[in-house]
């Protein structure tokens, strides 16, 4: 292999980096900090309300009025409510960075093999 290969590699390995992080950023609210629809109260946003937001939801609670919240639910609701949030949480849009991937990386290799040959 010669010194062009390898910096052709390396450019290829480094966009590829560079795409997958652009990918897998994280949106996250455009303020830090959110009045709390039920007590007015002015909270930062967490996990639970970027994911909120992020889903598409306008009206945001603070940790304290979520907690009530949850107290007041019946205990069979609160079980299959929660397995079913996590359950779509995480199936959500998954394999598509895998996908991506796969496809930047067959046209390397076959590029690669072909160049050793």
């Amino acid at each position: 292999m010669g010194p062009e290969t390898l910096i052709g590699t390396a450019a290829a390995a480094i966009a590829l980096v560079v795409v997958l992080a652009l990918f897998n950023k994280k949106r996250q609210p455009p303020s830090r900090i959110f009045k709390c629809g039920r007590c007015g109260s002015a909270a930062h946003h967490n996990d639970r309300t970027s994911n909120a937001w992020r889903n598409g939801k306008t009206r945001f609670f603070c940790q304290a009025c979520h907690r009530q919240w949850l107290q007041s639910q019946p205990p069979s609701e609160r079980r299959s409510g929660d397995a079913r949030s996590d359950f779509t949480s995480s199936t959500k849009n998954g394999g598509c960075l895998g996908v991506l991937a796969l496809l930047a990386v067959l046209p390397l290799g076959g590029w690669l093999a072909w160049a050793c040959i």
